[in-house]
């Protein structure tokens, strides 16, 4: 019986440290599909935004020196997205998710303070505090406590469990991080570029 328990509560933490992640990851495609959707202007995105658009082909084309594979690089670049590099007017098609989202994951707090900032989100931790206030902090640590126990739990760590109260408690103080970070971002996101949230009712 305990054992079944132990196993259950470990679950529970990996699967939370998942949709935490998942939750992260959608919010900001959320943002990403908007700009294409309601037409935004892209003179507003910062110049890391773009950047994060293309990251893979850019990254490969740091990283090449032969100059055939560079050639190589510079083609699929312009085949593949430069309509997307371009400071005036919209985007003529959706931005592709998945790549502006890749390397996110494990998602402590410090993973996805950075995640904002590739849409150009310097002041989300200001925000957050401001909004959470005492249990600022608190929060923050439980956000990367559940983000360790769970990489603990998947090297195999038989230490790494929690009692179901304690992951109770996990699920409710991340549940409210969850809602405070929909309310600062989608304000942050409506005031430099348009609306993501219609009501109170669409927050987690």
């Amino acid at each position: 019986m305990r054992s079944d328990i132990n196993a259950l509560c470990r679950g529970s933490v990996v699967l939370l440290s998942s949709h935490l992640e998942a939750y992260i990851k959608e919010l900001g495609e959320l943002a990403l599909e908007s700009l294409y959707t309601k037409s935004v202007s892209r003179d507003k995105l910062s110049t890391r935004f773009f950047y994060h658009i293309s990251k893979n082909i850019l990254d490969e084309l740091k990283d090449t020196s032969d100059p055939n594979k560079i050639a190589d690089k510079v083609f699929e670049f312009i085949d593949l997205d430069t309509a997307y590099w371009c400071k005036d007017g919209t985007f003529p098609t959706s931005i592709p998710v998945e790549r502006f989202n890749k390397g996110f994951s494990n998602p402590a707090f410090k993973k996805i303070r950075s995640y904002f900032n590739r849409f150009g989100y310097n002041h989300y931790k200001r925000d957050l505090a401001s909004k959470l206030q005492a249990h600022y902090l608190p929060t923050i640590n439980m956000v990367n406590h559940l983000v360790d126990i769970r990489n603990k739990i998947a090297h195999g760590d038989p230490e790494a469990t929690k009692t179901p109260s304690e992951v109770q408690q996990m699920i409710l103080i991340i549940k409210r991080y969850c809602a405070e970070t929909d309310s600062v971002f989608a304000s942050w996101w409506k005031t430099g570029f348009c609306s993501i949230r219609c009501s109170s009712s669409d927050l987690i």
